[in-house]
Formats: structure tokens, sequence, C-alpha cells
């Protein structure tokens, strides 16, 4: 079979391997589509911290069964699926505690191990979710980014009834704003510098939205709220200028979530957190509650991922994809590979 290995900065290359033999707790599929997300993009361009050369991208994925191992409940063969990409001890305290995101061993399928960039994949069941009727493997390549939106507004205090601000419209601030509604947040407005992204949110559900360049928080606050003001903020920027507004604009006592991926260590007004007692929150992925709930909400049509496809390539020009999102910053949100 065919696979793509990232070798190098910005040089990917393909191989013949054979095809895998499945153990008996294993599935394996034909791989249909795989996304690229800002992990992939980090890991391309030589600047993610814990991501190394060479590696076999693809945590973001969508196939076909086509094997089943002798120990597999529940799942046959033709089933669509998607997979939680996180490979865990089950031993240490986070994991004995239902927190295996932030497993101490934790390896992520993509990231620190061989990914889904090849014609089959093999992997343990346990990490299997079915995809119903009615969503395609589009949709199915793209639950694996809605789950961390998930997993994010259930990070901080109990979003139900909140007016939720949240920092940056790219593909992970746009699913933190459309899970927060689905969550039952009163109110959301999301807030970037960019004008295309911030329309992708409108049509995904998000009435409230502002562009920082031009309007200020303070206003956006206002026009959004009125005089309640916002019970919580998710930064999904990466940046400090983002989490320092944030900490400038929120509520005393309330919560701050990091969701965004921070490139360099940022200056933080840390004295403002001490003395408004605020909660710097910081959130990782998800669990298997999150992600099947993801899944479900995707199929309720609570989480509308369909505007936030911006192409599709083929799986020879992997790396075409890479130089188009480059291109294309402002407006490519997800892209993915057809296998």
């Amino acid at each position: 079979m065919k696979q793509a290995i990232l070798t190098s900065k910005q040089a990917i290359e393909f191989s013949e391997i054979e095809k895998p033999v499945i153990k008996s707790n294993e599935i394996l599929m034909k791989v249909k589509k795989i996304g690229i997300c800002g992990s992939d993009i980090h890991a391309y361009y030589g600047e993610h911290p814990f991501m190394s050369f060479p590696i076999r991208l693809g945590h973001e994925m969508a196939g076909e069964v086509v094997e089943v191992g002798a120990e597999v409940k529940d799942i046959k063969i033709g089933d669509l699926v998607t997979t939680m990409p996180q490979e865990f001890c089950h031993e240490c305290e986070p994991c004995k505690n239902g927190r295996y995101n932030i497993c101490n061993s934790l390896q992520v399928i993509g990231c620190q191990t061989p990914g889904a960039a090849c014609e089959y994949f093999n992997v343990d069941a346990a990490l299997i979710k079915k995809i119903p009727e009615g969503m395609n493997d589009e949709l199915a390549a793209m639950v694996e980014p809605a789950a961390v939106g998930v997993h994010a507004v259930r990070s901080g205090s109990n979003i139900k009834g909140m007016n939720v601000v949240v920092m940056g419209a790219g593909t992970i601030g746009n699913v933190t704003a459309q899970a927060a509604l689905a969550e039952g947040a009163k109110s959301v407005l999301i807030t970037d510098l960019s004008d295309y992204r911030l329309d992708v949110a409108k049509q995904c559900g998000i009435t409230h939205t502002a562009n920082t360049g031009k309007t200020s928080m303070k206003e956006a606050i206002e026009q959004a709220f009125g005089n309640e003001g916002a019970d919580i903020f998710f930064e999904c920027v990466g940046i400090g200028a983002t989490v320092n507004q944030a900490i400038e604009f929120s509520k005393k006592g309330h919560d701050i979530v990091i969701v965004g991926v921070f490139g360099s260590t940022p200056a933080i007004n840390l004295a403002w957190v001490q003395d408004r007692e605020y909660r710097i929150i910081g959130s990782l992925m998800y669990v298997e509650k999150d992600f099947q709930d993801t899944i479900d909400y995707m199929a309720a049509g609570k989480i509308n991922m369909k505007p936030l496809l911006s192409k599709t390539f083929k799986f020879d020009d992997y790396a075409e994809a890479f130089k188009y999102i480059e291109q294309n910053k402002d407006t490519s949100l997800k892209v993915l590979i057809e296998m």
C-alpha cells in the first residue's frame, strides 16, 4: 500500500509498504479522508515542539472497515468509522481519574505514532467510533477537531445560561462557539480579525461576531450582552495578546479557558489573575464522552461542520494542500485529503 511520510521540513515522500496485518483487538480501515489541522501545519514547517521527523501524519480520519479482529464486537465490515487518536497507559494518575487525554505518557496517532496518511490503517477497536447514517466521510473526518471544542466548553464552569466569548474564529474557535451553544450557553460572541472567518461563523449559527481590528472588545461585549457582560472566555488563538484581553474584560472570579496552542511563552498579566481571582484553565483534546457527544451533536445538526470545509486534495497532492493553506491563510479553515 502507499503511505506518505513527512521526512523533513516541507518534504513529504511517498513509499510502498505491506498492508497491515491486524491483531485480534484491531480493525483495518480503508482510509477515505484525512484532515489537516494546526498540529500538522506546525509539523510540516518543523515548528511543532512535540513532533519530530520522520512522521506519518493523519490523526483526523475517516475510513471504511474492511477487516475485523477476532475479539472485536459491535464493529462490522463496511462500517464508516473514525478514530479517537489517543494511545494512553491506563495506569498513571490522570488515566485512573478518567483524564487520559493528559496521560503522563500520552502518544497521539499521527503526532508521536504513525497516522492514517496511508491507504489502509490498523487501529485498536477500543479507539473506533462508528458514524451514523446521514453523515458522510467528510463529516466523519471532522469529528476530531469538533470534539476539541466540546471538551473545551466542559473544561471550565458549567456554561449553561452563560454569556460566552470565544476569541479566534479558526476551526477550533468556530467549533468551540458551536459547542457552547449546543451545551446550553445563553449567548455566544466570537471574535477575530478576519471578516471571512466571522462570516463562516455566522453560517454555523453564531449570531454575535466582531472583528476586533475594527471594534474594540469592550464595545463588542456590550453589543452582544448589554450590561450583563461576559461570563467566560475561551482563548482559541494562542497568543499572549488575546489572553491579556480576556484578563482585562473578564468578570472577577470567573474562568478563562486556554484552547489555543502557543508557539512561544507569552507575557501574561498575572497580577490581575491574582488580584481578581481568575481561574486560568487549560484544555487538551477530549475524552470518549466528548467524542461521542460530538458525533451526536453533528448528527442532530447542533454542530455544523460543512461551512468549514475549504478544499479537498487528492492523496498524491498532499504537499500541495500545505502550500494552499499557506497561500490562503485567511480563507482555509478545514482542508481534507481524499485517499
